[in-house]
């Protein structure tokens, strides 16, 4: 019996020095880094709306091949942060005011009925650990402590939501609005108010706090691209502005 384990576990160390093994190994850190990397600058809007990606600069200044930094970027388009375009390559999207308020609005739609499904099916141990974590936000200055925990609070919420279809869209659309929300001083949503209405499992009163949160924080994040400088026009996914800054990864501004 200890031959055959030894033999099996040889088995598994050669299979790991076969050729080609530390390409794929190699491949797959090295996509994982560069969309990390852009996402990162594209969600902390240190890569601006309209910023042309060009591959072969992005693959030169992050030291590796042009195949992670496609695969990087058709990544990013999927999720609605990188627009390719034949022959013109890729570019950051940066959405039009009547884009982000339809965004606003499908959230509005797919969060509330998400909350629907799930609050009157809560257990005490999942209403206890939301009353926990609001308790914590409450009191945490620190906006990146509050960012994780709320987070962990709709994490908690939508535990028992079994729409993976539902889930994907929700985090999708977020993820496209994020960056839009960094430079505002974002109005806090009272989570004990929440709470109380998921403890006495009223899921349409949860519903209407969450849908007049996303309400408040739409018109603000519309005031706020709305008063942008020409220089500073947001473009659509579906084309780049003319004239946009065509930069590489690092050639941030």
């Amino acid at each position: 019996m200890r031959n055959r384990r030894n033999s099996a576990d040889g088995n598994a160390t050669l299979l790991g020095s076969l050729d080609g093994a530390a390409a794929v190994r190699q491949r797959q850190t090295t996509q994982e880094l560069v969309v990390n990397f852009l996402r990162d600058a594209i969600l902390s809007n240190r890569l601006r709306g309209g910023s042309h990606l060009i591959q072969d600069k992005i693959a030169t200044e992050l030291s590796v091949s042009r195949v992670p930094v496609r695969e990087a970027l058709l990544q990013l388009e999927a999720e609605g942060l990188v627009h390719m375009e034949a022959h013109r390559g890729a570019s950051v999207v940066w959405l039009p005011p009547e884009e982000i308020e339809e965004i606003f609005e499908i959230r509005r739609l797919l969060v509330t009925e998400a909350i629907r499904k799930v609050v009157p099916h809560l257990t005490d141990d999942q209403v206890k650990r939301l009353q926990k974590i609001a308790r914590r936000q409450e009191s945490e200055s620190n906006m990146e402590v509050r960012l994780k925990l709320n987070g962990a609070f709709y994490a908690t919420l939508f535990e028992n939501l079994n729409r993976t279809r539902m889930r994907y869209l929700m985090e999708k659309l977020e993820r496209e609005v994020e960056r839009y929300l960094v430079p505002l001083d974002r109005p806090h949503l009272g989570h004990q108010a929440l709470v109380a209405a998921c403890e006495a499992r009223q899921a349409e009163e949860a519903a209407t706090i969450v849908a007049e949160h996303l309400a408040r924080v739409c018109d603000r994040v519309l005031a706020a691209v709305r008063d942008l400088g020409e220089g500073e026009l947001p473009v659509s996914r579906t084309r780049r502005r003319r004239g946009a800054p065509v930069l590489a990864a690092s050639g941030t501004r």
